[in-house]
């Protein structure tokens, strides 16, 4: 069976219109945002504005719409990283709209970060459990990630309480970076899990 040019031409369209043409999109879009972000921090300026620009929103969700459907992961996996991935970026994004970072001290600064943290924690593995996935494979995850996340504890407190910092949101913006970096890890440590398990 010999196909006609013009079937040929029409199925390339729809592979580049359907499938490439949304993930360039997500591409560009991703890079504007982390482009006016570097702008606005070369002018100095970290406010609410800036805060919601950094690029810890863009790469969750870069994650969660490119990265994260291609993995070659287990469906259970794959669900797990996205609800981890969104819940995070919620979270943050929620937590910066919503909080005057220099309006706090440091004390209440850090009762309000690491309220965030706990609080998302404990609310995406409730809802990792809601959507099925088993209470091994949290666990499991849960002892490889468990340096990562203290690590960014640590990143919370050295960045609420150092004295380096000209502004509250200037340590709001410095431990957004040390969430990307954790988040960044999320994925090695579910292959570590799916790994010691004997899954893929």
């Amino acid at each position: 069976m010999k196909l006609s040019p013009a079937l040929i031409v029409a199925v390339v369209a729809a592979f580049i219109t359907g499938v490439i043409g949304p993930m360039a999109v997500t591409f560009y879009q991703g890079q504007q945002e982390e482009a006016k972000e570097e702008r606005r921090l070369a002018a100095g300026v970290i406010d609410t504005k800036t805060l919601l620009g950094h690029s810890v929103f863009t790469h969750a969700d870069t994650w969660v719409d490119l990265i994260i459907p291609q993995t070659q992961v287990s469906d259970e996996a794959r669900l797990f990283l996205t609800i981890k991935f969104t819940a995070f970026h919620d979270a943050l994004e929620d937590m910066v709209k919503l909080t005057d970072f220099n309006s706090l001290n440091n004390d209440q600064f850090h009762a309000v970060a690491s309220k965030n943290l706990n609080e998302t924690v404990v609310s995406y593995i409730a809802d990792a459990r809601r959507q099925g996935i088993s209470d091994e494979f949290i666990t499991d995850f849960n002892i490889w990630h468990q340096q990562v996340v203290d690590i960014l504890v640590g990143s919370i407190e050295d960045n609420v309480y150092s004295p380096i910092h000209t502004s509250q949101n200037s340590k709001m913006y410095a431990i957004l970076t040390a969430y990307d970096s954790a988040l960044g890890a999320t994925l090695e440590d579910v292959a570590r899990t799916l790994e010691a398990n004997g899954h893929k």
